[in-house]
């Protein structure tokens, strides 16, 4: 049973997408503090109500599919309604927490992640391959919210950096997770960017999108202005990160090698931010 409300509630995913708070939070205050836990915290309890609220919804279409059949709800191992009200509970309790954190402003923005995600982007997703662009919103909402209970405002060019890196991020990922997993998505009844463009422009494309992201992170490592170390360590990450993303571009890229890619990419922008984080920390501690 515990493993279950694991899988449902997307633990270890929910998990990786409130780091985005913790390290936003760094960013904007260069300080590491209870209010930085308590909004990662609260962030993960959102995720992890939604994501366990998506499976209720999805339970039929992961049922047909491989990589998701063995899910709780999909496998018969739990009822929706019990998924329901697992996800109603995470979810209250994330209004309560971001509530304390933000007031108003905090239940405002986590009514909104349920409702982008929950009510438009999932039965989007069933129309439309390209539910992936408007979806990529909700990447910016875990690091909002480190951003302002770290006191600062979105109107910031700092945040603006930091979201425009985070909302194009999305895109490349989820279509390098859609050359994996096509056929899954194909048994599960979804329209993919695969079928919509086909294999050769869909990795055009996703290099297109991954070379965007890499000007996103020039953008947002020279509006922090870090120290000249971290500044050549970001280059050479970002440099590795063009040099993965040009696998896309062969003749001879075969569909099971996006996972490399995928993971590369990944691991490069996340170093991005880890290394801005340990900048702006450093830097407030010696000033």
């Amino acid at each position: 049973m515990i493993k279950d409300f694991f899988i449902v509630t997307k633990f270890i995913l929910s998990f990786a997408v409130s780091l985005s708070a913790l390290f936003a939070y760094i960013m904007a205050k260069g300080e590491v503090s209870l209010d930085m836990f308590l909004a990662t915290f609260s962030v993960l309890l959102v995720a992890m109500g939604v994501s366990t609220l998506n499976q209720v919804q999805e339970y039929k279409e992961d049922s047909k599919m491989a990589r998701t059949k063995n899910r709780p709800i999909a496998a018969g191992r739990m009822t929706p309604r019990t998924g329901t009200i697992i996800a109603i509970v995470l979810i209250a309790l994330s209004l309560v927490a971001i509530y304390g954190l933000l007031g108003l402003t905090g239940v405002h923005i986590f009514a909104f992640a349920f409702i982008w995600y929950n009510l438009m982007y999932t039965p989007l997703k069933k129309k439309s391959a390209l539910a992936v662009v408007p979806g990529a919103v909700l990447g910016v909402i875990p690091p909002a919210v480190g951003w302002l209970v770290a006191g600062n405002s979105l109107m910031e060019l700092e945040f603006i950096a930091l979201a425009i890196y985070f909302f194009i991020w999305q895109v490349p990922h989820f279509w390098l997770l859609v050359m994996l997993f096509h056929g899954d998505y194909k048994d599960g009844g979804y329209p993919t960017a695969m079928r919509l463009f086909g294999q050769a422009s869909l990795q055009r494309l996703t290099f297109v999108w991954l070379v965007f992201t890499i000007q996103a992170g020039i953008f947002l490592v020279s509006v922090f202005e870090p120290y000249m170390a971290t500044m050549i360590l970001t280059v050479l990450v970002g440099i590795w990160a063009f040099v993965s993303s040009l696998e896309l571009l062969k003749e001879s890229f075969e569909l099971k090698n996006a996972r490399s890619v995928f993971w590369k990419i990944n691991a490069a922008f996340l170093a991005i931010i880890i290394l801005l984080s340990i900048d702006v920390y450093i830097k407030h501690h010696i000033s």
